[in-house]
């Protein structure tokens, strides 16, 4: 789509909104492009077009649908977070750390704020285009030294996990876009941007990411019909394999060495987080609790005494908030695999030029959660908000609420 004619179809868009629907969708646009540069400017964006979202409800309720999917087991899990936060040794600091349930409204504001397919399409390769100029810039700054574990790229994120799970989201997107069937022509430059993505990834060096972006890629197979996607991604992957470093070869080797130190490192980290679980399982230790209570639960034979996470999503939401607030998170996402897997075969079925979305919605869903197990990237906000944008893509541009 040639930039004149995309911009002109923006503001088409945009005229014909109310205000408030305006400034939401605007803000909108603006949580995509910054979204992998800088985490301020995306929660700004972000946040403040979810508040303009919902001011809209009351006076353009014509423009908004107003559909809210999955609001029971979001509602449960927001509940139970805050009855940990009230009985946590320190309630209003965990009250401050629960803050970042704001971050599940981006999921509804994107819902409700893209109206159409054109809309849904040019936000993913505006996105593509502000990760691919941030993976380039990264390449560009990395490359020349060594790529090993002592050198992890991490774009313009704080760490190189963070850079993985942003990733593992943006990249599922690009492949669902560019190779599930249906829909108009893809641009070529998307493609250059998805390459970027995917070096990009390599550098971080992050195994739950690879793993977990392994997993997007089965689901856009078969899920979306289209082996051409595995092929693709199998033959980058070969050709990594020979071009890329010792260091990334070792790293890969790692997944199956059962005397990996960090391996080990995780697993007795896990025990010392489910005995935390069990010790207080009604309500936990309270949000951000559990950098202070691990020490306590550590095993004698790690290594390491302290830790902030405890590297399983799933593990960590048990012994901070609760098995019941657990439970409701994985509800959640049971759930939305179910919801979004039925526009796919069911009665609810997309039509051809929409069905990457589902198909993108479902991949990225499948990656994070996989990733979740190996990493707490649930408590990451630059790829949970990401997520929940991704999240939200099988369910835009419909007229009618769930």
């Amino acid at each position: 789509m040639p930039a004149r004619e995309a911009l002109d179809g923006l503001k088409q868009r945009l005229g014909a909104r109310g205000v408030w629907a305006r400034l939401a969708f605007i803000c909108l646009i603006g949580f995509v492009v910054s979204s992998p540069f800088s985490i301020s400017a995306a929660q700004l964006f972000g946040f403040a077009g979810a508040g303009l979202w919902l001011i809209s409800l009351n006076s353009e309720g014509a423009v908004f649908r107003n559909r809210l999917p999955l609001r029971g087991p979001w509602a449960a899990f927001a509940l139970l977070t805050l009855a940990s936060a009230l009985a946590a040794e320190s309630p209003w600091q965990s009250l401050w750390d629960a803050r970042k349930l704001a971050q599940i409204l981006l999921f509804y504001f994107a819902i409700n704020t893209v109206r159409d397919e054109w809309e849904a399409r040019w936000l993913v390769k505006t996105l593509f285009a502000a990760a691919g100029l941030a993976c380039a810039w990264t390449l560009a700054r990395a490359l020349p030294g060594p790529v090993d574990l002592a050198h992890r790229m991490s774009g313009f994120f704080s760490i190189y996990m963070t850079l993985g799970g942003y990733l593992l989201v943006a990249g599922s997107i690009a492949l669902a876009y560019l190779f599930v069937p249906g829909g108009a022509g893809r641009e070529r430059w998307a493609y250059a941007a998805a390459a970027l993505m995917g070096g990009a990834l390599v550098g971080t060096f992050s195994r739950n990411a690879w793993v977990g972006m392994a997993v997007s890629v089965l689901v856009i197979a078969l899920a979306g019909r289209s082996w051409r996607a595995l092929a693709v991604a199998v033959a980058a992957a070969a050709a990594v394999w020979v071009a890329a470093p010792e260091a990334v070869r070792g790293r890969v080797f790692s997944l199956g060495d059962p005397r990996d130190p960090t391996r080990v490192e995780r697993l007795l980290m896990w025990q010392s987080g489910l005995r935390m679980a069990l010790d207080r399982p009604l309500l936990g230790v309270g949000p951000g609790r559990v950098k202070k209570a691990f020490p306590a639960y550590a095993d004698p034979r790690a290594k390491k005494q302290r830790t902030g996470h405890l590297h399983n999503s799933f593990l960590h939401l048990a012994a901070e908030r609760g098995l019941p607030a657990a439970a409701a998170w994985l509800w959640a996402w049971l759930a939305y695999f179910w919801l979004a897997g039925r526009r796919l075969g069911g009665r609810k079925e997309p039509p051809p030029a929409g069905r990457w979305r589902t198909v993108a919605g479902l991949a990225a869903a499948a990656g994070f959660f996989t990733a979740g197990m190996f990493e707490y990237n649930f408590g990451d906000s630059e790829a949970v908000m990401l997520a929940f944008f991704a999240l939200a893509l099988p369910f835009m541009a419909e007229p009618k609420a769930d």
